[in-house]
């Protein structure tokens, strides 16, 4: 790690291009954190269909009724599916279907170079096609569905639960750039890249633009911990703020993906949820 940071202050002083592009590329390759047993026994009991999307070969879960009511369930970067399989068995008793899927390079998708904005570009293909009725998402998710929305105003969701909610991609570079020891010659290099990628601004990328104006969105919850260390919870203060549909509700003592499997989450969506 300490060689790894030296290299990169090097390069943000006589090459910060060349540090940028490096960083963009290790930002741009998830992950893939192991599933505990119980999340794939779950996953075990779903129905399995392979998509194409780009040059990636998408892994989409389904379970339950076809004709009953979609939950949409969006997860995290670097996350997958089976973050969000302790849900599933409660929207089923609720007689709903529910849809899940690891997003490019994700999970048990196949593997390769990806962003943010293409992990939205398939949820939006996603959603046009299965219109759900609910979505619920998890952390970056819930970014990416907001980014979904904003840019789909015929896709009309009746009720969306946001557990946890980053702000904007901005504190995503500002960690990043503390995280090598990096100055602004390399951020703004990277910034533009986040920009080409994004096709706006990066002023543009903040749950403010994307969830201030949304029409197509009847009520919206947003669930977080006090005690989360990924994502504090004011964060989740600033998109409530921002977020005129929404209600927010704070939870003690759990982490970024144990409010996950928490019997407090299960109990607020089985009184939420319609």
């Amino acid at each position: 790690m300490m060689v790894r940071t030296k290299i990169f202050r090097f390069l943000d002083i006589f090459y910060p291009s060349l540090g940028a592009r490096q960083i963009y590329k290790l930002m741009s390759n998830p992950r893939v954190r192991k599933l505990r047993d119980f999340e794939e026994k779950i996953l075990d009991n779903s129905r399995r269909e392979s998509v194409k999307f780009k040059d990636f070969d998408i892994q989409t879960y389904s379970w339950g009724d076809r004709n009953h009511k979609l939950v949409f369930l969006v997860h995290g970067w670097e996350g997958q599916a089976g973050n969000l399989s302790g849900l599933v068995n409660l929207l089923l008793q609720k007689n709903y279907q529910v849809m899940a899927f690891d997003a490019p390079s994700h999970g048990k998708s196949s593997k390769g170079k990806t962003n943010m904005f293409e992990f939205t570009e398939f949820v939006s293909i996603m959603f046009k096609k299965y219109q759900p009725d609910v979505i619920i998402s998890h952390s970056l998710g819930s970014v990416t569905t907001a980014g979904v929305l904003r840019r789909n105003k015929d896709i009309h969701i009746k009720q969306w639960i946001l557990v946890t909610a980053p702000y904007n991609f901005k504190d995503t570079i500002k960690d990043v750039s503390d995280f090598f020891g990096v100055t602004h010659r390399t951020v703004n290099k990277l910034i533009k890249m986040v920009e080409k990628d994004a096709g706006e601004s990066i002023e543009m990328l903040n749950m403010k633009e994307y969830c201030g104006n949304l029409k197509n969105v009847s009520e919206a919850l947003i669930v977080h911990s006090k005690k989360d260390k990924v994502l504090p919870i004011d964060l989740a203060h600033k998109v409530h703020k921002d977020f005129p549909q929404s209600e927010l509700i704070e939870l003690e003592d759990l982490g970024h993906y144990t409010i996950l499997w928490s019997e407090e989450l299960n109990q607020i969506i089985s009184k939420k949820l319609n």
